[in-house]
């Protein structure tokens, strides 16, 4: 760019508004959990959270489902720690709906009411919550991180903390701190939720098939499959509608952000739309009622880590010497041509954007496989880091590997492992890359965060 395309601001004093243990960037459900295991382990934390509540993808995104927390025999338990202790919480306030038989998903839950006791246990733990507040900068003293610049309704300011971890998703912090990124040259789509009233007894898939003559009209992609809708526990009258993919975002880019919220909300009204020209006169008029917060994000950026997990070592279930994290949800590739799920007993399935469904094999050996995937303490540590771990969807994977640890069950355990290595770092005055491998597990056991 040329000179005439900048401004010059003037040197700033940046005032301290806070100081610990932990600072934790993002308040996703992954860095809240990260936050309340450092907090049980004696740690003064705080966590910074772009938006007005706690939870990311799974309450101001509106993903309100999250998948198996077994192996892929359904015969033992694989994930527990505090996504079963939030569970037991909703479950409570009649906030969550058990699936059953589990094809992929297990539990789907209200956002809201999810949001709400994320809130709760982090005051219930002490933890400083920082919210409508973004990481807009890092400032370094001897390799290490030693402040993050925030920037909130009362200006920017900085948190102090002898450690970090990065949960934005997007990596903020990692790269304000100068740490290398990748990015996929493909990006997994982006969808925009909504809740809608009048659709409970709507089918779909059959209604779909009527209003397919009107796509062209509406400026709707003719070929997307149907919109599907999800349950939304203690509102039974209520519908999550999960809008078409949007292909080609990249969520990380302002611009590109804005564009595809706008995109998404006109999609979806016309959807509604269509639905309304279609339905019987004698049935309910559908209506949009709230929008999601956010756009549901699959993937922006990855840190570049001590290991980057592929598609091979997961398919094949490598368990590593370091394992902090373990699931079974399939390979599952979106793009713009369809879907690819891979599962760990064999099964391949293709859905293309049509919505037809291919059934094949990857592999023919499965009973001779493990039940379970893992994922390596390793693939959270940014090369060149002393005091700052990743969690989220930051972790370094592969394209293969990351269709299947994206989902929220498999990057909850990857907050909880980053909270209990930075408390074992804390205690020790050590570098994060300095935590055994092995103690972090049998820690992680102790505390009910690894079963296996």
């Amino acid at each position: 760019m040329i000179e005439s395309e900048y401004i010059k601001e003037s040197p700033r004093k940046v005032p301290i508004c806070h100081e610990c243990d932990l600072c934790v960037i993002g308040g996703s459900a992954t860095g809240v959990f990260a936050a309340v295991r450092a907090a049980r382990l004696g740690l003064s934390v705080a966590v910074v959270e772009r938006s007005s509540l706690l939870g990311g993808m799974a309450t101001a995104a509106q993903v309100n489902e999250w998948h198996s927390t077994w192996d892929v025999l359904g015969e033992r338990r694989i994930i527990g720690g505090l996504t079963l202790e939030l569970i037991e919480r909703l479950k409570l306030r009649s906030a969550v709906e058990e699936l059953r038989p589990i094809l992929r998903g297990e539990f789907r839950f209200n956002s809201a009411e999810l949001a709400g006791e994320l809130e709760t246990i982090a005051v219930e733990h002490s933890i400083r919550l920082f919210l409508l507040a973004r990481c807009v900068s890092a400032k370094l003293d001897d390799g290490k991180l030693d402040a993050a610049i925030i920037e909130d309704a009362s200006g920017r300011r900085a948190i102090r903390a002898r450690y970090y971890i990065d949960a934005s998703g997007d990596g903020s912090l990692l790269q304000a701190g100068g740490f290398s990124v990748s990015r996929p040259e493909h990006l997994q789509p982006v969808n925009l939720q909504a809740l809608v009233a009048g659709v409970a007894d709507v089918d779909a898939k059959k209604y779909w098939e009527a209003m397919k003559h009107l796509l062209t009209k509406y400026g709707y992609p003719s070929d997307n499959s149907a919109p599907w809708y999800f349950t939304y526990p203690g509102a039974p009258d209520l519908r999550n509608l999960f809008g078409t993919r949007l292909n080609g975002i990249d969520a990380a880019d302002a611009d590109a952000y804005t564009a595809a919220l706008i995109e998404g909300r006109r999609l979806h009204r016309a959807y509604i739309d269509m639905l309304r020209a279609v339905l019987p006169p004698d049935v309910e008029i559908p209506s949009i009622v709230a929008w999601a917060q956010m756009l549901g994000v699959r993937q922006t950026r990855h840190a570049i880590c001590q290991h980057r997990l592929s598609g091979q070592e997961l398919l094949a279930c490598t368990h590593f010497s370091d394992s902090i994290a373990q699931g079974t949800y399939p390979v599952d590739i979106h793009s713009s041509s369809g879907t690819i799920l891979r599962y760990l007993d064999g099964r391949e399935e293709r859905i293309s954007r049509s919505g037809k469904v291919t059934h094949a094999f990857w592999h023919h050996d499965a009973e001779n496989r493990n039940r379970y995937y893992t994922i390596p303490y390793r693939s959270l540590i940014p090369v060149n880091s002393r005091n700052l771990l990743v969690a989220g969807r930051l972790l370094d994977a592969d394209q293969d590997a990351f269709g299947a640890v994206r989902v929220m069950v498999n990057l909850n355990q990857t907050g909880e492992a980053a909270g209990t290595a930075v408390a074992l770092a804390c205690k020790a005055d050590a570098d994060v890359d300095e935590v055994s491998g092995e103690q972090l597990k049998e820690m992680l056991k102790l505390n009910g965060s690894l079963l296996m």
